[in-house]
């Protein structure tokens, strides 16, 4: 289902090249660039706030993203969100970023780019660049060299989307919500 917002009646903008899979929810204010993928039972709630997913970003299954009142959640390029994971806005998570399976990012947390979030961390705060950082809070566990930034990208996913978008497993974007 993609649709308007009930909350305040913003509509999401999807790039078109964007593969969401049949049973995601996009609602409201969401902004989806190109080549996002977003799979299967995602939930994206833009009812309340902004939400800004950046081109090459993967949405994996069973995600939820929403924000506060007023609140942006900001997901930037080439970023991976691991299955079962949670944003909460407003945030900041920055390119080349992977958070991982069931991981949990609250309200007011900056994560910087090329950072790796552990399958089951609870992030909360300023996370630095090109780090790990894993636990129950996060606390970080290893630094990245600058050459590794790249290399989190989510390229597979974005070619897997674009396969299963020309298989029909894409939901049709209504023409008032693509990008123009």
């Amino acid at each position: 289902m993609i649709t308007k917002s009930p909350f305040n009646g913003i509509s999401p903008q999807i790039h078109p090249t964007a593969f969401i899979a049949k049973d995601a929810v996009i609602i409201g204010d969401v902004e989806i660039g190109a080549y996002v993928n977003i799979w299967f039972g995602a939930k994206i709630r833009g009812d309340w706030g902004k939400i800004i997913i950046g081109e090459n970003t993967s949405i994996q299954e069973n995600c939820v993203i929403h924000s506060t009142v007023g609140g942006i959640c900001k997901i930037g390029k080439n970023v991976t969100l691991g299955h079962l994971s949670m944003v909460h806005g407003p945030t900041v998570i920055g390119d080349f970023t992977l958070i991982g399976i069931h991981a949990t990012i609250l309200q007011r947390t900056k994560i910087g780019k090329g950072v790796i979030i552990a399958a089951g961390a609870v992030v909360n705060g300023e996370i630095e660049d090109r780090c790990l950082y894993a636990g129950i809070p996060a606390v970080k566990k290893k630094e990245y060299p600058e050459k590794q930034l790249k290399e989190l990208g989510s390229n597979l996913y974005v070619d897997n989307g674009q396969k299963f978008k020309k298989a029909g497993l894409a939901q049709e974007i209504p023409e008032e919500f693509l990008v123009k």
